[in-house]
C-alpha cells in the first residue's frame, strides 16, 4: 500500500533531510511530532466485553512509534503546507514510501473518534459509511447507545485497528474537514522504522499546490 507523508522543515535542512531519507529510510524523528499506538490485542474478544473501557485497549506495554501519513497525495499536502507549518518549519515536503497492511491503523483523532464520541447516529451513519466503511458501524452503533465516553473512546480504538475498516478507509475519495481545519480522504498511523528500500520519493511540495475543500465535516455527523 502507497501512502504520502507531509512534514514542514527548516528550508536550511531540506537537503539533508532529504539525503538522509533517502540514505536512511523513516524514523519518527522527521518532523514535529513524535506519536505512539498501542494495537489492542483481540479485538472480536474486547467488542463483546461488557465492561470494555480504555484501560483494555490501551496498553503501554505494547506502544510502538508510528508516523502519521495519509493515502492520498492531496492531504499530505495539507499537513505538509498548512497543518505542520510554522515560522521556523516553513518548507514541506513529502515523503511517498510503500507500507504492509500489518502495519498500519487509521489514525482516528481528526474525525472519527469524534464521531464516535458526540455523533449524531443519523447524520453520522452514511458519512462513516462512505468513509471508513460498512464495518466501522458496528462499533459506532455500540458507541452511541452507550453514555459511558470511556467505552466509545475504547470502541473507536477497536474499529482504528479493524483490518475492514482499514482497507476502506484507504479507499476513500471523499474529502473529510476533521478537528482544527485539517484537510485529507484517509488518515493513517504506520509503524516506524520504514527502511529505504520502501521510500519511492522525497521531495518539496509547491507552494502553489491546492488544496480541496472539504466533501463531509464533522459538523455534518455531530450532535445537535
Amino acid at each position: 500500500m502507497r501512502f504520502f507523508r507531509g512534514i514542514a522543515i527548516p528550508e536550511s535542512a531540506v537537503e539533508g533531510t532529504i539525503a538522509r531519507i533517502e540514505r536512511d529510510g523513516l524514523s519518527g524523528s522527521e518532523g514535529r511530532w513524535k506519536v505512539i499506538h498501542s494495537h489492542p490485542g483481540d479485538i472480536e474478544f474486547l467488542f463483546s466485553k461488557v465492561d470494555l473501557s480504555t484501560d483494555d485497549t490501551r496498553n503501554q506495554e505494547l506502544e510502538i512509534p508510528v508516523i502519521c501519513a495519509c493515502g492520498e497525495y492531496l492531504g499530505a499536502a495539507y499537513y505538509a503546507l498548512k497543518h505542520n507549518q510554522t515560522r521556523e518549519n516553513d518548507t514541506p515536503i513529502i515523503v511517498e514510501f510503500e507500507a504492509d497492511m500489518s502495519s498500519i491503523a487509521v489514525d482516528g483523532r481528526d474525525f472519527l473518534y469524534t464521531a464516535f464520541q458526540g455523533g449524531n447516529p443519523a447524520r453520522a451513519r452514511p458519512v462513516l459509511r462512505e468513509a471508513f466503511g460498512e464495518n466501522v458501524l458496528r462499533y459506532a452503533e455500540k458507541a452511541w447507545k452507550t453514555e459511558n465516553q470511556q467505552k466509545r473512546i475504547a470502541l473507536c480504538d477497536l474499529a482504528v485497528n479493524d483490518p475492514d475498516v482499514v482497507r476502506s478507509h484507504y479507499d476513500n475519495v471523499h474529502v473529510l474537514g476533521g478537528r482544527y481545519g485539517t484537510v485529507f480522504c484517509s488518515a493513517f498511523l504506520v509503524k516506524v522504522p520504514i527502511p529505504r528500500s520502501a521510500i519511492s520519493s522525497v521531495h518539496k511540495v509547491s507552494m502553489q499546490t491546492k488544496i480541496p475543500d472539504p466533501d463531509r465535516t464533522l459538523q455534518d455527523v455531530v450532535a445537535n
